[in-house]
């Protein structure tokens, strides 16, 4: 089972869609691991999987998927054999989801405040809810009186750092974050990169961040796995991944890196 030090890991994991000569292997084979307080980058193009593998985690990839193969350890239990309710448990309370597009996870009709208060509900009795909310506001650099505001009163920046709120609303142990800054413009990009790295380490989260794009993992990620047509090609330090990449596939990726550090803006005089 799982090493002590890795709060996860995943062992040639496989996730396929169709059958027979419409047999499409999304994840094939795929193994990595997730230590306890460590920021893990899965990165690859729109397509080579790293997404469904983030899903798979807690079997929350499409209907039509098969668990082909492997596992999925988590605090040493493999999640492929847990039944849905004790799936269930496990989403949201340990194991936390944030995504691109804050506006389409959140209901239109009832404010931030109140939604938030619905994930406690959900996993944590006999607590002050509405205290706690503004805890977890707070947390993310928010202030209190946004509890009261609804999805469409809000930016897109605002709106990421309340599901941010709304992920850690149960203490989980492992966030996983799905390109949580591609809709955002890139200032607000870095805001947020800069916060998901200060709860890290405030709070000891682990976070495994999945994206197409290097140029957002430079400051935040410890280690970085690089996924192309469902399967890891390269992995290791990300110091070692971004100034010394060795498969081709890598090295395509790093030549398409946006710039987002202020340091390496040219300034036109």
């Amino acid at each position: 089972m799982a090493n002590i030090e890795n709060i996860l890991e995943v062992q040639n994991l496989s996730v396929h869609f169709g059958h027979g000569d419409g047999l499409v292997k999304a994840v094939d084979g795929v193994s990595f691991t997730v230590g306890r307080g460590e920021t893990v980058a899965l990165v690859g193009e729109s397509g080579s999987g790293k997404s469904i593998s983030a899903l798979a985690l807690t079997k929350l990839a499409p209907r039509a998927a098969t668990y082909a193969g492997g596992q999925v350890v988590f605090n040493n239990e493999n999640m492929l054999e847990l039944s849905d309710p004790e799936l269930r448990n496990i989403r949201g309370s340990q194991i936390s989801y944030i995504f691109q597009e804050p506006m389409v996870s959140f209901n239109p009709v009832f404010t931030v405040g109140w939604q938030v208060e619905e994930a406690l509900k959900l996993h944590r009795k006999g607590i002050d809810r509405k205290a706690e909310v503004n805890r977890l506001l707070d947390l993310v650099h928010l202030p209190n009186r946004l509890a009261r505001a609804y999805p469409h009163e809000m930016s897109g920046g605002q709106l990421q750092r309340c599901m941010i709120a709304m992920a850690l609303a149960c203490s989980p142990e492992l966030l996983v974050a799905d390109e949580p800054t591609t809709a955002l413009d890139v200032t607000v990009q870095r805001e947020i990169l800069n916060l998901l790295s200060e709860l890290s380490e405030k709070v000891g989260l682990s976070v495994l961040m999945i994206t197409h794009n290097f140029g957002i993992v430079s400051d935040l990620a410890d280690r970085v796995y690089v996924m192309q047509k469902g399967r890891i090609v390269e992995e290791g330090g990300t110091k070692q991944i971004l100034y010394d990449p060795q498969h081709d596939y890598t090295k395509k990726l790093m030549a398409a890196v946006p710039r987002l550090h202020p340091t390496e803006f040219k300034q036109n005089d």
